[in-house]
This record gives C-alpha cells, sequence and structure tokens, in this order.
C-alpha cells in the first residue's frame, strides 16, 4: 500500500513538472515566429501590378509583376542567402533568395549577378531586367505562399484598387 502511495506522489510530482516545463517553454515557442521584415522594393524606379490572368487559380496565385520603363538593376528584397540560381525555358533566370524560412522568387531576371550560397543585404544588386519584360516575385513562407503587397515598401495596386 505504501509503494502504490509513493508511487502515486511520484507521478504528480512528475506530471507536475511536465506541465511547468511546458507551460514555461510556451513564451519562447511563440517567439520563435520569425517576423517578417519590411521588404526593398525589387526596382529602385520601376512599378508592379497584380497579375492578369486569363483564369483564376485556386487557391489564389500571390505574385506581384514588377515591370520597369528602362532597364534596370534587381534588388534584393531582404538580407539573406541565395539558395538558387537557374536559367529558364524562355532563357531568362529565376533567383531565390532565403532569409530564415522565408523564400523570395524573382522570375524573369535578364542576367544573374549573383551565386548560390552567396549572402546578400537588403537592396543589393541581384541581377538585371529587360524593358519590355516582366519580373515576378513571389514569396512563400516554408511552403505556404504570401502576399508580399503587405510587406513591400513599395506600393502594389490591387486589381480592386
Amino acid at each position: 500500500m505504501q509503494f502504490l502511495i509513493s508511487k502515486q506522489i511520484k507521478m504528480k510530482a512528475s506530471t507536475k513538472s511536465l506541465f511547468m516545463a511546458l507551460l514555461i517553454s510556451v513564451p519562447f515557442i511563440s517567439n520563435s515566429q520569425t517576423p517578417v521584415p519590411k521588404l526593398v522594393c525589387p526596382f529602385e524606379k520601376g512599378s508592379g501590378r497584380e497579375p492578369k490572368e486569363a483564369y483564376s487559380w485556386e487557391p489564389r496565385d500571390e505574385k506581384v509583376i514588377m515591370i520597369s520603363n528602362v532597364d534596370s538593376l534587381i534588388r534584393s528584397s531582404v538580407n539573406g542567402t541565395v539558395s538558387n540560381v537557374s536559367a529558364t525555358e524562355d532563357n531568362r533566370w529565376e533567383v531565390v533568395i532565403y532569409y530564415k524560412n522565408y523564400y523570395f522568387w524573382y522570375y524573369g531576371v535578364a542576367k544573374p549577378m549573383v551565386k548560390v550560397n552567396q549572402n546578400v543585404t537588403a537592396g543589393q544588386n541581384i541581377g538585371t531586367y529587360k524593358m519590355g519584360t516582366e519580373l515576378e516575385f513571389r514569396m512563400y513562407k516554408d511552403e505556404q505562399q504570401m502576399d508580399p503587397r503587405n510587406f513591400l515598401e513599395c506600393k502594389i495596386p490591387r486589381a480592386t484598387d
């Protein structure tokens, strides 16, 4: 009998310790969320627009189309590391920059100026843009697509604006 009472007290104590450990760690878990920094506009001079699609995607395709009236340099929107630089089927390039658990995807780069694993800073030139083309800018948190307009320092109008 004494053994059972002793075992129950030990179980209650260990359950209480586990609960306290979880309670103490909760603020650390919730604070581990990486805040999204304010994003530098990919063009110093230029603008963007919502994509004009022949049909609508489900879920919605949250990209921004960047355009400029002059050949221009494309800038990194964040401090980060280049995770991908690859040629596309239409003789342009895509550059992907990784920041914590965010990915920033630039599609339609005329000529890349960065290499894989290179560290870049916000505002640093990462490639060239050719007038008359479109630069697609996408943002992902892990694998979840996000609308970059909510974070860009340049204002990109929505089709409903």
